[in-house]
């Protein structure tokens, strides 16, 4: 099985410029832990992650409790009112570059290795430089409950 077979295709982007509480916002309103960053026609520069968020020195939570990813869906207002104070700062200041990535045609072997040895949840898929998915460790489980 590739990447290609498993990976989400409906992604949800932001461009350099998209500022961070909009961001904030895609991944509250999508339930998603990151959102990659491209160019308009789509070559992958980087990703925003909730932990490239969260970590934000001016949000003020250098220490995140044990279960922060609980206060991200518990307490919108929260996080919506600390992100508002790094209005300024655009995706491009705050992303991941370069992504890790992986090439469509890997297969769930090389994506799970992938998300072992670099200790990610997801990574962009790309085919050509240009995004085409994202595939995540609930893609890569559910492709191993399926192939048994």
């Amino acid at each position: 099985m590739r990447a290609k077979e498993i990976m989400t295709r409906q992604l949800v982007t932001a461009e350099p410029e998209t500022p961070v509480t909009e961001i904030a916002q895609l991944m509250m309103e999508h339930r998603i832990s990151a959102v990659p960053v491209v160019t308009p026609d789509r070559r992958l520069l980087g990703i925003v992650s909730d932990t490239d968020l969260l970590q934000r020195r001016e949000i003020g939570m250098r220490r995140l409790p044990r279960s922060w990813w609980l206060a991200l869906f518990n307490s919108k207002d929260r996080l919506t009112s600390s992100v508002d104070r790094t209005e300024s700062n655009l995706a491009e200041n705050i992303m991941t570059t370069p992504a890790i990535s992986i090439d469509q045609e890997a297969t769930i072997e090389d994506v799970a290795r992938l998300f072992l040895t670099r200790k990610i949840n997801q990574a962009p898929v790309v085919h050509g430089g240009k995004l085409v998915g994202i595939v995540s460790r609930g893609d890569l489980v559910s492709a191993i409950a399926r192939s048994d």
